[in-house]
């Protein structure tokens, strides 16, 4: 799935309002030198793009507001105006590539529509009044080749509207908003996934989601960390997530879905009970072949099993491996902490985790247990969030009869390894018996890395700083060390989610994409650029 997050990154990475200001002050100037050689250039320019507004809000003024519906018509504009420059044509005379650029973003918005239509009929009707009959026919043909290339790209990838997919990304350009979530949605199925949420010492809530907080920044779950951030610390206590089980499978694909996650949560804490004395067992480690599994305690039974990788990627634990192992008196956590190697569950690495759960259970429990909770902001290290997002790093103590174990919690995606060493080698040495290093997998941030599609804790960011972070959170949490209740409430949210299925269309998507795009693009984009230039 890295390979989509990749893909998505290239689309995604800039901001739609910025794009728009440049675009607009960019075409006021290619427009000034136009009017050099044709005095009614601008004026051209702007019937052009109040004819595309106008059609974008006649399409579906409730999706596409007039904000947007400016993003789109000034860059369309734009690109007519700097072809017309380039190849020394009159005004509007490239008016079709900017109508087909209009065109894939009313696919995006109404998939099953022939709105799309509208633009490539309205520059037909341009080229007939200007006398443009070779413009005009190619227009008119262009309506064909885009509903031909639809056809096409859909039957290499059955049961996914693939073209759609394609023009919500281009759209996604002009504005950040959920248009993107309608072919995820279609995708969908509903699906009832636990939540598993500790209450500790009335103060800190600590959120283990079989949800999987993507798949991309805007998109269904990829704010689902943010969200329960912002509800949770609204009702006055401090916030700590944990992924469990499950991939882009357990995507929530919308917005609605993403609300009954968090409302669930803040029903729990709503109605939240004292707790309990707090419980443990002794801190664990186990790694058997590839795969390495860290036994801890919140103060309350199930306990956590934190799941990370030896030579492979450390990246989620799919639903299928879950269904193949016994947990027991565990919760499956997954780590996120290492980027490099293969991502990869073979069955030998199912037998493996099976093994290292099977020498958990034999962990004794704690006679005197005691937990302590610390958390700092990243903010002042990352501005804009795309190492460390909002909820910041959390610094979890656990003392079992004297022995202490230490559980990081960074608000990223995934983690870097000299800076993973770094932490558990520093806090080793300070006598710790056990310390773990863990991410939230937040998709908050993808679209921003180069290479990747987002930037994993530590890429950046200075190590040291980092480390000085976490040392506070530390001694935060080694200061509030105590006897505290904890409160634990399994919750399970009917929600809609990407799927098994759907996870594999998309898969099948992402494949089709790397071998056909470059002829995609060509079609909808090179080709009228190349045939207007020689016949006009």
């Amino acid at each position: 799935m890295r390979s989509f997050e990749k893909g998505y990154s290239i689309l995604f990475g800039r901001s739609p309002r910025r794009v728009a200001l440049y675009a607009t002050a960019l075409l006021a100037f290619l427009a000034a030198l136009k009017a050099l050689s044709a005095q009614r250039a601008p004026l051209l320019y702007a019937l052009f793009g109040g004819v595309i507004l106008l059609i974008l809000l006649s399409a579906d003024r409730a999706v596409i507001n007039p904000r947007r519906s400016y993003y789109v018509a000034v860059i369309s504009t734009l690109v007519v105006s700097f072809f017309d420059l380039l190849f020394q044509k009159a005004p509007l005379t490239f008016a079709l590539v900017g109508a087909v650029i209009t065109a894939v973003v009313l696919q995006s918005l109404k998939c099953r529509s022939f709105w799309y239509i509208a633009p490539l009929v309205a520059v037909s009707a341009i080229y007939y009044a200007v006398g443009e009959l070779y413009l005009f026919a190619i227009s008119l043909i262009y309506i064909a080749v885009l509903q031909l290339t639809r056809f096409v790209i859909n039957q290499i990838v059955r049961g996914l509207d693939a073209m759609c997919m394609f023009s919500s990304f281009i759209y996604s350009v002009f504005a950040e908003d959920d248009v993107l979530e309608d072919a995820f949605r279609e995708l969908g199925r509903l699906e009832r996934v636990p939540l598993h949420v500790f209450i500790i010492g009335g103060r800190h809530v600590v959120v283990v989601s079989d949800f999987h907080p993507g798949p991309f920044r805007h998109i269904g779950g990829g704010m689902l960390v943010d969200e329960l951030q912002k509800a949770v610390e609204g009702m006055g206590y401090s916030f700590t997530f944990l992924h469990g089980v499950g991939s882009h499978e357990r995507d929530p694909v919308d917005g609605e879905s993403l609300r009954r996650i968090v409302n669930a949560v803040k029903t729990v804490l709503a109605y939240g009970r004292n707790g309990a004395p707090p419980r443990g067992i002794y801190p664990q480690s186990h790694i058997v072949g590839d795969v390495k599994v860290v036994g801890l305690s919140l103060g309350a039974p199930p306990y956590l099993a934190v799941v990370s990788r030896v030579n492979s990627a450390s990246d989620d634990i799919p639903t299928w491996v879950s269904r193949l192992v016994d947990t027991g008196a565990y919760i499956l956590i997954d780590a996120q902490n290492k980027f490099d190697g293969a991502v990869q569950w073979r069955e030998v690495d199912v037998a493996s985790l099976s093994k290292g759960l099977k020498a958990l259970q034999e962990a004794p429990q704690c006679r005197v247990f005691k937990i302590g909770v610390g958390k700092v902001s990243a903010h002042h290290l990352d501005v804009l969030g795309y190492e460390i997002g909002p909820a910041g790093i959390s610094a979890i103590v656990g003392e079992c009869d004297g022995a202490r174990s230490l559980l990081v919690v960074f608000d990223g995606n995934n983690l870097h390894s000299e800076l993973y060493n770094k932490i558990v080698d520093t806090f080793e040495s300070r006598g710790y018996k056990l310390v773990e290093v863990v991410t939230t997998d937040t998709h908050r941030a993808t679209g921003i890395g180069i290479g990747k599609g987002y930037r994993i804790v530590g890429e950046r960011i200075d190590h040291g700083q980092i480390l000085k972070a976490v040392e506070e959170a530390v001694s935060i949490a080694e200061r509030s060390l105590g006897n505290h209740n904890v409160d634990y409430k399994r919750v399970e949210v009917e929600a809609y989610v990407l799927g098994e299925e759907g996870f594999r269309k998309i898969q099948d998507a992402v494949r089709m994409y790397k071998k056909v795009g470059v002829l995609i693009a060509a079609v909808v984009f090179a080709l009228p650029i190349l045939l207007i230039s020689l016949l006009a």
